[in-house]
């Protein structure tokens, strides 16, 4: 049985979500050992999961410890067959490179985001510049055959990226209590950044109005909200949680809300979708990245143009003043999911590519 090791440095958020979906998925077929922050919740893993907590939060804080000898001797006990990488973080590469473990064992990176956002943090840049000049990784995984293209644009070889679908957020329907869908709501969730084009949906909301007089708008995500406060004309329409969202919270607000909004500028992919289709929910998202491959056009939501708020009101209008239509393209988005985005399956294909991975490093 093949042995993998995550290295995990998040303890909340979506990579955190991400990272343990696959994990217990994979660990059906393999030995898991997840190396991790000593907050980590464990609630999220199954069983079958070894956690290893070695590494402090806040990372930045604890370098010298994360380097350390004593961690060198913890992964070198592992013996793993395979390390995965699944979260960009600016502290991983360094991990890899100061203790020369891509020396010893092949390394897979899943690259959520291909290229590099409108409004990255300096982290993110750091992160990004650290990964691809540090590790030489045996596999990358990319979620679209959109982002591999971008990728062999960039310079990576073709033959090391895998094409691996981002797999469902089913999960989030055992938390919180089940309350009902409310009429007229929608939803914007996510951290919130400026190339998720908050402001097309704020300007689209004097537009929906019109058609839709008691229309009721929930942003929810944390990140800086203070740019959009003076877009915003009609504060009775807007419900806003502009902190670090609960899984309890995100299941209810996602229950409450009859259509999901992402009205991004620029995007590679999107969680808050897949938390979308598991809820049954529409969504209205823009024209970029990958999304479209994921939101098919008239059946399971609408694509539109980016930076175009008519376009988004009457998407989002249509919807609204359609309970069949949107009742059947939920159902549509459920069943997608369940079949083309199951954990199941995308473990199947990480396990080839890790033994293309260790393929590879036995072949150097």
């Amino acid at each position: 049985m093949i042995k993998v090791v995550y290295i995990l440095t998040q303890d909340k958020g979506g990579l955190l979500h991400y990272t343990a979906q696959l994990a217990n998925a994979i660990s059906k077929y393999a030995k898991v050992t997840i190396i991790c922050p000593q907050k980590i919740p464990e609630h999220y893993f199954s069983n079958n999961v070894e956690i290893v907590n070695i590494l402090d939060c806040p990372i930045k804080k604890n370098v010298l410890k994360i380097i350390s000898f004593r961690n060198i001797k913890i992964v070198n006990k592992i013996k793993p067959d395979v390390i995965h990488l699944t979260i960009p973080h600016p502290i991983t590469p360094l991990f890899i490179f100061l203790l020369r473990l891509g020396k010893r064992y092949p390394i897979v990176f899943t690259k959520h985001d291909p290229k590099p956002h409108v409004d990255m943090y300096p982290p993110e840049v750091v992160a990004d510049l650290l990964h691809n000049i540090l590790i030489n990784y045996n596999k990358i995984i990319v979620h679209s055959e959109k982002h591999k293209d971008i990728l062999v644009k960039r310079g990576f070889l073709a033959e090391k990226i895998a094409v691996i679908p981002h797999g469902d957020y089913s999960f989030f329907a055992n938390y919180g209590k089940k309350v009902p869908a409310e009429e007229n709501c929608i939803l914007f969730f996510g951290h919130i950044r400026k190339y998720k084009g908050l402001e097309y949906l704020i300007k689209a909301v004097p537009l929906i109005s019109k058609e839709i007089p008691d229309l009721k708008v929930i942003i929810a995500g944390d990140g800086n909200f203070s740019r959009y406060l003076k877009l915003i004309t009609d504060k009775s329409k807007f419900e806003i949680y502009n902190r670090f969202i609960s899984d309890e919270l995100v299941s209810e607000l996602f229950q409450r809300a009859e259509l999901v909004v992402l009205p991004y500028i620029e995007a590679t992919q999107s969680g808050p979708l897949h938390i979308a289709c598991a809820f049954k929910k529409p969504v209205v998202a823009t024209n970029v990245g990958a999304i479209p491959e994921v939101v098919k056009d008239g059946k399971t939501g609408f694509i539109v143009p980016p930076r175009d708020e008519k376009a988004l009101a009457d998407a989002i209008i249509k919807l609204l003043k359609d309970k069949k239509l949107r009742k059947e393209m939920g159902e549509n988005a459920y069943e997608k999911m369940k079949e083309e985005l199951s954990w199941d399956k995308i473990a199947e294909k990480t396990i080839e590519v890790y033994k293309e991975a260790i393929k590879d490093k036995s072949c150097r």
